[in-house]
Order: structure tokens, then sequence, then C-alpha cells
């Protein structure tokens, strides 16, 4: 790299990886709660490194390329062993198919968001974010080993799964993160409130909001689509599982 810059967001790319690395050796050792916060760990850095890229002004096409990497792994690899291991493994091959969903949907939406995007600065994604369908998924294994020490009934991970992964290669419209500041616009205050009220929640009631916030979250904005959508054909499109050229 020619410019040092570029070296810092690629650090937090790194931390990314790092621990989606050990959130894969933790379920492989079956301990799913901490493999569980490890995914969340590394969605947390994930976040930092665009922050940072853009901050800095240190975007490249190295860095885009580097993230998309380490995301397969934290949040496609990860979350499809951590799955397959607490539960899935008791069905077979059938098992292995549906634990094998995470990662493979999890890498067409991330293609299709590399050929898609022009710029750093988008209001919305298409489709359910790659982090977002892990951090629910290592959500809903928090909630269950927090409140029954195990999974209550493992049978809800397959259509939670289903869902997920669906959602990634739909052109359902997801909200980004918003900026860290109240000087944006008013939609950016008002999501970030929303984020600041969401952490705070977690903090009051801990491991028990995770799994309803992340999946609230998700079912909103797939609520949202299907209701305001203007016109019969939009409502269709919703759904419209496309890959691009």
């Amino acid at each position: 790299m020619k410019n040092r810059k570029n070296i810092v967001p690629s650090l937090f790319t790194m931390l990314n990886l790092f621990f989606g690395f050990f959130a894969i050796l933790s379920a492989l050792k079956g301990k799913f709660v901490t493999a569980s916060w490890f995914i969340f760990a590394a969605a947390i850095w994930d976040v930092m490194d665009g922050k940072i890229a853009r901050m800095t002004h240190t975007h490249s096409d190295f860095g885009v390329e580097f993230d998309s990497l380490a995301d397969i792994v934290s949040f496609g690899v990860a979350p499809s062993v951590l799955i397959y291991q607490v539960y899935l493994y008791k069905l077979g091959p059938l098992g292995v198919i549906l634990s094998f969903f995470p990662l493979l949907f999890g890498a067409i939406r991330l293609a299709r968001f590399n050929v898609n995007q022009d710029g750093l600065d988008k209001e919305n994604f298409t489709g359910l974010p790659i982090p977002a369908m892990s951090m629910t998924l290592a959500a809903y294994v928090i909630f269950n080993y927090d409140l029954w020490e195990g999974l209550k009934v493992g049978e809800l991970l397959i259509p939670l799964t289903m869902l997920l992964c669906i959602l990634m290669v739909t052109n359902v419209e997801y909200q980004s993160m918003p900026k860290f500041s109240f000087r944006q616009d008013k939609k950016n205050t008002i999501l970030l409130i929303l984020v600041l009220l969401g952490v705070g929640i977690i903090v009051v009631f801990r491991q028990k909001a995770l799994f309803p916030l992340t999946f609230g979250f998700v079912l909103y904005y797939l609520v949202r689509a299907l209701l305001f959508s203007n016109k019969e054909d939009d409502e269709e499109e919703v759904f419209d599982i496309s890959i691009p050229e």
C-alpha cells in the first residue's frame, strides 16, 4: 500500500476476521454462547472499518475485497458452523445442507453488493446485510442459552435460518447504520437515537434483549416493504431474487 493511511481501516478488518475465526473455533469446541459473542465482536469491527475508511478518505478496491473476504468468514462460515454444531447436526445430511445456506446466500449477497456498489455513502442496502443475518442467528443462540441453558425449541432454528437467508438475496431495502452525529439530517438523527435506545435496552436487559431487537430489525423492513409498496409490480419485485450479470 503506497498510502499508509490505508492500513488503518484494514487493521479493523483484520480484527473482524480474527474474531470470526475465534467464533468458528469456539463453536467447534461446543462453546456456543462464546462463539455467538465473537460474531457480535466481529460485527462491531466490521462497522468500524467502514467508518474509519470514510473518516480518513482511504476507501480502496483492496479494502473492499479484504472486507468481503473477512465478512464471508465471520458472517458466513462462522454462523454456518455455529448452527450446525448447536442443533442441525442432529438432522444428518439435511442438517449439513441447511447449515450451508448462511454461507451460500451470504456469499451471493456479498458478490451482489460488490458488483452493484457505487460508493460508500449508501443510505439503503438491497437485501438483508450479511452481518445482520449472522448477528440474528447468534442472538437466537444467546437468547435461548440465557433463558433455558440450551435451545428450547431447536426446530425453530430451521425456519429462522431460511427466512434470513432468503432475505439476503431479495430486493427488500434495509437502512444503513446512521452517522454518529446529531448534526446530520433529521432522518439520521432519528436513526441514531433509535440505535442509542437499543444499546440502552441491551445494557438493562442484557442477553434477553439481543434477539428481540435484531429480529425486530429484520422484520420491520420486511413488513414495511410489503405494506408500503406503491404498485403491485413493486410488491412482486420485493422477492425478485436476481443475480447481476
